[in-house]
């Protein structure tokens, strides 16, 4: 996890001088500094892809001075930015092993009164700096009269964190929520990161994805030539859906659904309950019922819920969804004060948390709510409880248990009721001992007080304050809008920058990246949305590399997940059908309503479609409750005799049901179409 160093170390020193023209130094040694410390040919060293270090010399600048890295290298050549006093500059050094010693000057243009250092990694992919020491000395002194140890006359070294960039008055307006007017700019800017995701989902369907369906079976091949519940099936199938829902319908109504049918008719094992597939061998692959239960579940929740926010129960995903959850509980079998529970999983009970409310307002089924009771009171009524992980995995029972919370408000209220204290110390509990200094949730519950900034900060905390926002909106209060707006607003501080949120892979991002997308749906923060396009510019879809798609491991498709969320926050929900390479579709709000940029490389003609109100159309949801597993509604239509003015060249009007089926565009190469939608008054 990179992170940025905020505490003070002291130099670790031998007896003796200095060596001569030696002011400052520092040599990184495994502490308990909350620091990541690594080790490489015998040396300890911070990795900079991992955290931004802030060092400060109490020394006047001076141009008669130099800053030596003990720079390491894996016969390769690394990279870093290195500010001084606010001036910037980019080193680089290696085509070796080991270490060695890399100068960066000191001009002149450096001023004040001691020195500020900040180390931090490069931009993109390049391979980032890793250094073993620090050392101030003055400009005659030369990388090999360097000491191996920094004598005692050097001065002390402090670690500070540098002020979170500052956004501009244009950064600022671009994320105004409500502009009056129409921001053409903004459109214009959100068509081309719209158009750049799309067009790479689109061929990342056709050319990676697709590729790995047996055609045998109609499966697609997993790890291992398996079918498997908890990562195929969970983590990259849905996804597969979603790339076909927003870039090729046809092979959504065809290939995907096709999927479905194969692996009921293959893999279900205990009446809906299924189980892994190996392709190899073409037979099911034995397991225990506690793994059969979790895969269920993971494919339920991760796999299936995605699936009919998108489509609705009028797609077959919904049935699937709700047998296996029936059969999950027909089976169940862990008895407890409250009835039997599938499993004592906390993970497994989280995501059945967060499909049961789901499935009562769908279906009006009281047995849902039922079963979600009998989990949520096993949890809750004994007291006290708080889940000790609250990154991925362990952050569901969070959103799950705010999720039912915001149900029984209307649907069980004294059951809200008896929660309540329940569900506020937990919260309470997770701000006092599981956040840092900028208020994000760190991955595992501290038994003190914070702000733990040496403990690992991981890619759950936005999923878990969702649940705090699920509860805000039922009881009408804003208890947790504060410290919601205190984490959004600190995304911009340098130990966020190319941060991997607790692991290497591209997945914790994107987790992270969703989280924040949720929370800002709700609470729009600048910076956070800042935050969101740089990470995703950066490192999610990776704008400087046209070629540059994803592979189909399950962390690969988890990316394109959050890709596509971020793309219809840039398309306000609307989609362009047939979605074409090169063409550009970008749209912000705009008043009521919201104005949309089109452009393409090539004509083009076909529909654009609006969004409807999902959450109460298709889920049965009052209101839009926080959740995960959904895509925002950013702007969105009633489907129903509500008349929308469209203008471009001309003023049009439709229903809403005929937006949402598509209203026809014509483009021509180097002639962008510019729109604005507003709802016509009732009273018209």
């Amino acid at each position: 996890m990179r992170q940025f160093i905020c505490v003070v170390l002291l130099w670790s020193c031998v007896v003796g001088a200095a060596s001569a023209g030696e002011l400052a130094g520092v040599r990184f040694e495994q502490s308990s500094h909350g620091y990541q410390v690594q080790v490489y040919e015998g040396l300890p060293y911070l990795w900079l892809g991992m955290q931004t270090v802030g060092l400060t010399v109490d020394i006047e600048p001076s141009a008669e001075h130099k800053l030596m890295l003990l720079w390491g290298s894996k016969n390769d050549k690394r990279q870093a930015v290195v500010s001084i006093n606010g001036l910037q500059q980019r080193v680089a050094g290696g085509g070796y092993n080991g270490f060695q010693w890399l100068a960066v000057p000191i001009t002149k243009e450096v001023k004040g009164e001691r020195y500020e250092i900040v180390l931090r990694p490069v931009p993109g992919d390049a391979p980032q700096g890793f250094v073993s020491q620090v050392r101030l000395v003055t400009s005659d002194v030369a990388a090999d009269a360097l000491s191996k140890q920094l004598g005692d006359g050097a001065k002390r070294i402090e670690f500070f964190t540098p002020p979170a960039r500052k956004l501009t008055d244009e950064e600022r307006s671009l994320w105004d929520p409500s502009p009056k007017e129409p921001d053409w700019k903004r459109a214009e800017r959100s068509s081309r990161i719209a158009g750049i995701a799309l067009s790479k989902v689109q061929r990342w369907l056709h050319e990676t994805c697709l590729p790995v369906r047996d055609e045998k079976t109609g499966l697609f091949l997993g790890r291992g030539g398996q079918w498997n519940y908890r990562d195929t099936a969970a983590d990259c199938y849905p996804f597969y859906v979603w790339a076909a829902f927003f870039t090729d319908k046809a092979v959504l109504d065809g290939v995907m659904i096709d999927t479905l049918k194969s692996e009921q008719r293959l893999c279900n094992h205990l009446d809906r309950l299924p189980v892994n597939y190996d392709m190899d061998k073409g037979s099911k692959i034995d397991m225990s019922f506690d793994a059969m239960i979790f895969g269920a579940s993971e494919y339920a929740k991760d796999g299936l819920v995605p699936i009919v926010e998108l489509t609705g129960p009028g797609y077959p995903w919904f049935d699937r969804m709700r047998g296996i959850v029936d059969d999950i509980f027909k089976h169940a079998r862990y008895e407890t004060k409250y009835g039997k529970i599938p499993s004592t999983n906390i993970e497994v009970n989280g995501e059945l948390l967060q499909m049961l409310p789901r499935l009562y307002c769908m279906t009006g089924d009281d047995k849902y709510l039922d079963w979600a009771h009998r989990l949520a009171d096993h949890y809750l009524l004994g007291g006290g409880f708080i889940p000790s992980r609250l990154s991925d995995h362990g952050c569901e029972i969070i959103g799950g248990l705010g999720l039912l919370y915001a149900v029984d408000r209307k649907a069980r209220p004294a059951k809200c009721e008896q929660y309540k204290p329940h569900m506020k110390y937990m919260f309470d509990e997770i701000l006092r001992r599981a956040t840092n200094s900028d208020g994000i949730i760190i991955q595992k519950l501290q038994e003190t007080p914070g702000p733990h900034d040496s403990a690992a900060t991981g890619d759950g905390w936005g999923y878990d304050f969702v649940g705090f926002k699920d509860f805000d909106l039922a009881e009408g209060t804003a208890l947790y809008s504060k410290p919601i707006h205190k984490a959004l607003s600190n995304l911009l501080k340098p130990r966020y920058e190319n941060y991997n949120w607790g692991s290497s892979s591209r997945d914790n991002i994107a987790d992270s990246v969703e989280g924040g997308l949720y929370l800002l749906y709700y609470q729009p923060v600048a910076e956070g949305f800042v935050w969101a396009d740089r990470v995703i510019e950066r490192t999610l879809v990776d704008h400087a590399d046209a070629d540059r798609l994803w592979g189909t491991h399950k962390l690969e498709a988890n990316t394109v997940r959050t890709v596509l969320i971020h793309t219809m926050l840039h398309t306000q929900n609307t989609i362009a059908r047939p979605w074409r390479q090169g063409l550009q579709l970008g749209a912000a709000p705009c008043g009521d309503g919201i104005c949309i940029y089109l452009a393409c490389d090539k004509p083009y003609q076909g529909r654009l479609e609006f969004d409807i109100p999902r959450h109460r159309l298709y889920m049965g949801f009052g209101r839009d409750w926080p959740r995960m597993n959904t895509v925002p509604e950013w702007f969105t239509v009633e489907p129903d005799e509500t008349l929308y003015d469209v203008t471009g060249e001309t003023t049009k009007s439709y229903t809403g049901r005929q937006m949402h089926e598509g209203i026809p565009i014509k483009l021509q190469p180097g002639q962008p179409l510019r729109i604005v939608v507003k709802a016509r008054p009732r009273n018209r």
